[in-house]
């Protein structure tokens, strides 16, 4: 039973870490289009309607992908305990549920301002560069055997 629990929470961990780094940059995405187009001041002026309509629409679809991120940060962590994982990969499962959660709030309070307040607009662009960072990390700590190419190449000359 403990060898399959392992197995599919070792497939769990895999398949919920990739899932959350492509729904992160498709939400990286979609924030860009709607910053550009919709949010930011001096924009393009010739717009049409339906352009316009299209990007309120893509900001709801925007703030639901957050949650189904938010959603996979702890699933992925929940299977980095689960898992026998290393202590990196803990580490970074739990520092990417940290810094995804101060994703969400800047995006809360930037959408409680009105959509004004700058600071919060930089919090969620900075803390998504840092989740993405941290989800990106562990997947390279994910490997049986991670390995530095610096460390090959000093393995290779002795």
């Amino acid at each position: 039973m403990g060898e399959k629990l392992q197995k599919v929470s070792s497939r769990g961990l895999w398949i919920s870490t990739l899932a959350v780094l492509v729904l992160m940059s498709v939400q990286a995405w979609s924030g860009n289009w709607i910053t550009f187009f919709l949010i930011l001041p001096g924009g393009p002026s010739n717009l049409s309607d339906q352009f316009l309509l299209a990007m309120k629409d893509f900001a709801t679809y925007h703030a639901i992908l957050g949650f189904v991120i938010g959603f996979g940060s702890i699933i992925v962590l929940i299977f980095a305990f689960v898992h026998k994982s290393s202590i990196y990969v803990r580490i970074f499962a739990i520092l990417g549920l940290i810094i995804t959660a101060s994703t969400a709030m800047g995006g809360i309070l930037f959408q409680q301002s009105g959509f004004q307040d700058r600071w919060p607009l930089g919090q969620m662009a900075d803390s998504f560069v840092g989740a993405y960072a941290a989800y990106f990390l562990q997947l390279f700590f994910m490997n049986r055997t991670p390995d530095f190419p610096w460390i090959k190449k000093m393995k290779q000359a002795s």
